[in-house]
């Protein structure tokens, strides 16, 4: 896997530009509290999500695993509250990541790590597209079979990588656990029950903790009682499971990590006795005292020959005069050689037994007070103010220019250039409503759209070559016509600039925009489109007062040098907006968009190059026919290139024990070593390997296809290709099953057929007796895997 290259860049920069318009601060008032001597309304307030790290545990299981069997391995997060993280989802760049730096004695049997649930998935207006987060916890498996030649567990070892982001409302730490699983072989069990009094600096806690697992042998539920008691001196408290941890107490916290051979009954843990309810001026605290017993209730499985469980109990404790910082105590009870992680909670099951669900968003009385003029005040300003966002500012330039231009026509003509533009602008809101009110499609919903954020990129890169002198837009009004002087302004270009800058608005989102849109969208249909209405009136008002009143335009500047020079850096924001429309993609189509981009490149400057306005027609229509069918062919090519196959090989990684093994026992190995940055390799993928014919056959003859992945330089891989004495790649490789040390290596590019001789030959009875076309045969008989 890759870390993020190009994402954050993009993102930092246009960050940058939109908050010389957006940024707003927001005031919280707080109410007098008491010193903060032990942090806990620092803790209290939520401060401490702010540098709050996840927990991550990693286990490999079944500990006894024999050769030939599967083991999973586990990493456990758990998320600290008010905090998230992100998905494995590749087509955000923050995403999780895991990288495997070593494996030993297994062979992955998932190509990646799969999460025990689905994430959360949430419209990010400042990425303009939906982002997956997981909350609280998840727990990433990968399964692996153990290879047939392990004899000790101890053989068996996998390390790597875990890559993952920690965020808040405020910020995002990225983090990195390295990890390591091996397998003991051993049946280890901790006892049903054990007493331990915490020490902090080797003084104890003045307390007793008793954790036990109590089987009731007589009950035919077979049911089981974890129990955790705490036993306190006087004058010391400690709080109850529900403590509001805004009332100056943190609440007690119990975390089940692993169980073996139970599964959960009762919903929450039971505290005997219940806690008091004690006021301190203006706190209100609910408090232990003496002992307290807190119960949870588990269920045997069936035919379970061991039981476990491992956990974490956090706790605080005061007295009168003081309060001690909160104290995690890590337990195991029972067998837990092959115990299964996973993530309960008390804090999360106390939520989710209240009476309202645990992702209710609460909106301010503020906001839902507000009353319908103001939010149809609020939706003009924020309409008006999209004119300067960075995503649109480009395109007003080319009004501006027009604007320019217009200085001295008639009237009427300027009257009705302005209300076309505006109609163009008030015809794209009108549309989103309707998305909004029938598809449930909010504000920047388009961007989430492939197709659409590849078109948008087309529209704005011609734009953009346009107003950078490359060629002019022959639609009268559209770009160069504006600044250059050549033409007039048409109604068509006025009105189709509107719709352009209004759709290359919806990834911004200003101030006073966020509260409307969310109101909006929850009120009758009537409303939804009102309020759409005077937010696209609100973003065309300055074209309908040049409308109203044309004489304004004399007090714009006049015509000069200074409408090129606008004109050509309007053209390089376009640019920059171009790269901000590529970030929404997924990685995998930034290549073939380029290219597209590339074929647009090539016509349009042989449309704006090669013939002049004196021209003859037949030399113009010859020019343009040529330009069109190299566009669309350079297009086709990418596109096709984006199009993801559905015929793809089963790949497992490039590993040399794997291959050892594998050759040992007569497997025909088909290898192809390739990198995201080879062109060549991904044509060869696309036309030969990647296809129904090669996939059928790697099926009938049980082919293992193995991938040599050459993107970040591995001096394994170099080796080989040292060994196959290859400088570059693309290069497939084959180890025929009955005779693998004489590998058949087809170089560069190639087609199928010659990829389908090669293992056709590979698989026959007589490999040697055959000839492949293209190819060429060395020996490896003395070659070792490194």
């Amino acid at each position: 896997m890759k870390t993020p290259r190009r994402h954050t860049a993009t993102v930092a920069c246009l960050t940058i530009l939109a908050s010389l318009f957006c940024s707003s601060l927001t005031l919280t008032a707080q109410k007098p509290s008491l010193p903060d001597l032990f942090g806990q309304k620092q803790a209290a307030s939520g401060k401490e999500t702010k540098n709050a790290k996840a927990e991550i545990s990693v286990s490999l299981l079944p500990q006894d695993a024999k050769a030939g069997e599967t083991v999973t391995l586990s990493l456990t997060m758990l998320i600290p509250e008010g905090s998230y993280t992100y998905s494995t989802n590749p087509t955000f760049g923050g995403a999780t990541k895991f990288v495997i730096e070593e494996s030993k004695g297994v062979t992955a049997i998932d190509q990646h790590f799969n999460a025990d649930h689905p994430p959360k998935t949430v419209f990010e207006p400042l990425f303009g597209k939906e982002i997956e987060k997981y909350t609280k916890s998840v727990i990433w498996t990968r399964r692996f079979k153990v290879n047939k030649d392990v004899k000790e567990p101890s053989q068996v070892q996998i390390k790597g990588q875990m890559l993952y982001q920690v965020c808040d409302a405020k910020n995002c730490v990225p983090s990195q656990y390295a990890f390591s699983a091996t397998l003991s072989g051993k049946q280890e069990s901790a006892p049903l029950s054990f007493t331990t009094t915490p020490e902090r600096r080797n003084v104890p806690d003045p307390i007793e903790l008793k954790f036990a697992l109590e089987p009731a042998a007589v009950n035919p539920k077979q049911l089981v009682d974890l129990k955790i008691t705490m036993k306190l001196e006087p004058e010391f408290h400690t709080f109850a499971l529900d403590q509001d941890k805004t009332q100056a107490g943190l609440p007690t916290h119990i975390e089940i990590l692993k169980l073996e051979g139970l599964k959960s009954v009762s919903q929450q843990f039971k505290a005997t006795p219940d806690p008091k309810e004690e006021t301190h001026g203006e706190f209100s605290q609910r408090t232990h005292y003496n002992e307290v017993v807190w119960t949870r209730q588990f269920e045997r499985i069936a035919d379970a020959r061991e039981i476990g469980v491992e956990g974490k109990l956090t706790y605080q404790i005061c007295n009168e005069g003081s309060c001690r910082r909160p104290m995690p105590v890590e337990f195991k009870l029972g067998d837990l050689t092959n115990a299964q992680p996973v993530a309960m909670s008390s804090l999360e099951e106390l939520n989710s037994g209240s009476a309202a669900d645990d992702d209710t968003i609460i909106i301010s009385s503020e906001e839902s007070n507000r009353s319908l003029s103001s939010y149809l005040f609020f939706a003009f300003l924020g309409g008006l103010i999209l004119n300067v966002m960075p995503c649109v500012l480009p395109v007003v330039a080319i009004k501006v220019m027009s604007f320019v231009q217009q200085a001295g026509e008639s009237r009427l003509r300027i009257f009705l250039l302005n209300i076309f533009y505006s109609l163009g602008v008030l015809v794209v809101f009108l549309s989103l409503a309707s998305l909004a009110v029938f598809a449930g499609l909010g504000w920047g919903g388009l961007f989430q759209s492939t197709k659409f954020n590849v078109i948008m990129a087309c529209i704005v890169y011609a734009m953009g070559l346009s107003m950078l002198g490359v060629f002019e837009i022959p639609v009268p009004g559209m770009v160069g016509s504006a600044a250059g002087g050549q033409q007039k302004e048409g109604l068509t270009g006025a009105f189709l600039t509107g719709i352009l800058a209004t759709l290359l608005a919806t990834p911004c989102s200003g101030p006073f925009l966020g509260p409307v849109l969310a109101w909006s969208v929850k009120q009758t249909p009537q409303i939804t489109y009102l309020v759409w209405l005077v937010m696209g009136l609100g973003m065309a008002s300055p074209y309908i007062i040049f409308s109203i009143f044309p004489n304004a335009i004399k007090f714009l500047p006049k015509p000069g040098m200074w409408m090129v020079r606008f004109k050509e850096f309007s053209g390089i924001v376009l640019m920059g907006a171009v790269i901000f429309i590529i970030s929404f993609l997924d990685e995998s189509l930034t290549i073939p968009v380029l290219i597209m981009l590339l074929g647009i490149t090539t016509g349009l400057w042989m449309i704006g190059s090669l013939y002049s306005h004196s021209s003859p027609a037949r030399v113009k229509l010859a020019v343009r026919t040529a330009a069109l069918l190299l566009t669309a062919g350079i297009c086709f090519f990418g596109y096709n290139m984006s199009q993801k196959s559905t015929n793809d090989l089963p790949w497992v990684p490039f590993n040399a024990q794997e291959l050892k093994k594998l050759r040992s026992e007569n497997r025909t190995v088909l290898i192809d070593f390739s990198a995201d940055w080879c062109l060549s390799c991904k044509t060869n993928e696309k036309l030969a390997l990647n296809t129904p014919e090669t996939l059928e056959m790697v099926s009938k003859y049980n082919v293992v296809p193995m991938y040599a992945d050459y993107t970040d330089y591995s001096p394994d891989i170099k080796a080989w290709l040292d060994k196959f004495e290859s400088v570059s790649i693309p290069l497939t490789v084959i180890f025929p099953a009955n005779n693998p040390n004489k590998p058949i290596i087809i170089r560069d590019l190639y087609t199928q057929s010659t990829l389908l001789s090669a293992l056709k030959q590979a698989v026959d009875e007589s490999p040697a007796s055959k000839s492949v076309p293209k190819q060429a045969m060395i020996s490896t008989e003395n070659a070792e895997a490194h």
